[in-house]
């Protein structure tokens, strides 16, 4: 099944598993954490039935390069599965939400601390692909609700084909 949320969020569903596009791919890797907004909550938190169950730890999930497609037009380049794990909060960061006593989801006190800044960026991608773009996290409030991910044993980068009426564009 194919879900395209409703809540303009960038994460599509396909077969029980959520893909989240990102312009911070090395950031969320380096950083181990994704973040979100509000908004974004309620995929995170609730059981939707028939589509997808609230995250827990080892809840396993799937990152879109977003600038990766933006560049080439042709391929989506997407890495994982990462595993949702127990979030390390510090004092002064506001717990959201918690499962079985681990703090799955957290809101940092200082976002703009980072790890996502407002920034030009210029990458090279393993496949040999040069990609420059900007990192505006200021627009989405540098994405305060957070919650820690590592890349699953079975990791691994797909590039899927871009095709008519792409599964991954029906966001």
């Amino acid at each position: 099944m194919i879900m395209s949320w409703k809540q303009e969020a960038s994460v599509i569903t396909q077969k029980g598993k959520d893909y989240w596009r990102t312009w911070f791919l090395d950031e969320c890797e380096k950083n181990q954490l994704f973040g979100l907004n509000e908004k974004h909550l309620p995929l995170v938190m609730k059981d939707i039935p028939g589509i997808q169950k609230a995250y827990r730890e080892g809840t396993e999930i799937f990152l879109e390069d977003a600038p990766y497609f933006n560049k080439t037009k042709t391929h989506h380049r997407i890495c994982g599965p990462y595993l949702v794990k127990e979030s390390v909060v510090a004092p002064e960061d506001q717990i959201i939400y918690e499962v079985n006593g681990k703090v799955i989801i957290y809101k940092a006190k200082s976002p703009s601390s980072g790890p996502w800044h407002d920034k030009s960026y210029v990458r090279r991608i393993v496949d040999g692909v040069d990609i420059k773009f900007k990192q505006i996290a200021r627009e989405f409030s540098w994405f305060p609700y957070r919650f820690s991910i590592k890349k699953s044993p079975k990791y691994k980068v797909h590039h899927i084909r871009h095709e008519h009426e792409c599964w991954l564009c029906l966001r």
